[in-house]
């Protein structure tokens, strides 16, 4: 798909990677919308960046309803969804409670899930689209004190693979796996040296290999959906 003159909807964007790819899109000449949570400094200073629209929701508190109603008021159409936003909450296995399982179903699940499924049906009837959504090796091989967030990208590959079938032949519907691409803030380096160590690669994932595979997906073809593609420099194979 030709990605000039597309609207492209980002979750999660004003910070870290989701701002890194929406910059990405703009340059080629997609108009960007950003959808932020309590990022308004962030999203400001992108905004006045490169001229994207802004869309604030917490999406671990809003009803799907009131969502969706925002969206045909404050979004209308857009060509390209990049589920981006998540909620990476540690938790000993052992302590997992209903409000952490509910919050991160609700941003790292259901919520993308209902953005896929309402504009995938629009860009359906339009003709053509696609939507990417971000998952992780998790996916596959659960981090024990990240459980319910581990639960959910397994749930964000199935959906994936419902949904490209569900919308095809219009809409491509893949996933992108990665595995360590920018640490979390504030990880002891200890840590990330322990986690470098568990990768064949050697080393993390560079933005700009991350932001070619996205690429991949949306403008170098067409006939890939359903699939997830595992970003991680060899990592679940050592697991």
């Amino acid at each position: 798909m030709n990605l000039a003159g597309k609207t492209a909807f980002v979750t999660g964007a004003a910070r870290r990677l989701g701002r890194e790819l929406a910059i990405h899109l703009r340059k080629a000449d997609c108009s960007i919308v950003v959808h932020y949570n309590r990022s308004e400094t962030e999203a400001k200073s992108l905004q006045a960046e490169i001229g994207c629209r802004l869309f604030q929701a917490d999406f671990s508190n809003t009803s799907i309803k009131n969502l969706q109603n925002r969206l045909k008021e404050e979004i209308g159409f857009v060509d390209i969804l990049v589920n981006n936003a998540s909620s990476f909450s540690h938790t000993d296995w052992e302590d997992i409670g209903e409000e952490l399982w509910d919050h991160e179903m609700s941003v790292n699940l259901k919520v993308p899930f209902f953005l896929a499924h309402f504009f995938g049906r629009q860009m359906k009837a339009n003709g053509f689209g696609k939507i990417v959504n971000l998952t992780d090796i998790a996916a596959e091989r659960p981090y024990l004190n990240y459980l319910p967030y581990s639960i959910a990208r397994s749930g964000v590959v199935a959906f994936t693979q419902a949904l490209a079938r569900a919308f095809a032949p219009e809409v491509q519907v893949n996933a992108i796996a990665p595995g360590t691409i920018l640490f979390p803030d504030n990880m002891p380096a200890e840590l990330q040296e322990k986690i470098l160590s568990k990768i064949p690669a050697g080393r993390p994932c560079r933005i700009d290999e991350f932001l070619r595979t996205v690429d991949f997906l949306l403008a170098d073809v067409d006939y890939i959906t359903g699939q997830t593609i595992i970003l991680d420099g060899g990592r679940s194979l050592t697991w």
